[in-house]
């Protein structure tokens, strides 16, 4: 099976791999550039023809898994990880050339191997279910203790309307 490309002379193109596609790609530099066919995994969110790029620089990548972090002091949920699937078909590193998962929370994402990752998605279980018990006993204590701060018992006496 082939795709038939309609432009000044008809070219036709092999079929895509399964879990592929073809979509258009803007080869080149801002001087000169020239849109042609690319394979692309049906995964990847990139829009290929929106910037020109030499074609040794295009990267595959999903959409993004985020989670942002906030706390009481830090509101703004600054602290940031988010994973990606990628691919970099042209990359000098034939790891990066395979699927493969980058994890960032500051700065350049680290990448893992699906296995990797798993071990990484198994460590974070881990640290969520040590953080539900860190959040359990800071809550015991926290009711244990009561309001020992007097600039507290007066906050919350006023929050509950003057009743002690």
């Amino acid at each position: 099976m082939s795709l038939t490309v309609p432009h000044e002379s008809t070219t036709t193109l092999p079929a895509p791999a399964p879990g592929h596609r073809l979509v258009p790609a803007l080869i080149g530099t801002r001087k000169s550039a020239h849109v042609t066919a690319i394979e692309c995994p049906s995964w990847c969110v990139e829009r290929h023809d929106q910037e020109p790029m030499p074609f040794e620089d295009i990267v595959h990548t999903s959409k993004s898994e985020n989670v942002g972090i906030s706390s009481f002091l830090k509101q703004d949920g600054s602290l940031l990880m988010y994973a990606m699937l990628q691919v970099d078909p042209t990359s000098s590193d034939p790891r990066l050339r395979r699927a493969h998962i980058g994890i960032e929370t500051d700065g350049l994402p680290d990448y893992h191997t699906p296995e990797m990752a798993d071990r990484f998605a198994d460590d974070l279980i881990r640290f969520a279910l040590q953080l539900r018990d860190l959040a359990a006993t800071a809550r015991a204590h926290n009711g244990a203790v009561g309001d020992s701060d007097p600039d507290m018992d007066e906050a919350l006496r006023r929050a509950r309307g003057g009743a002690a």
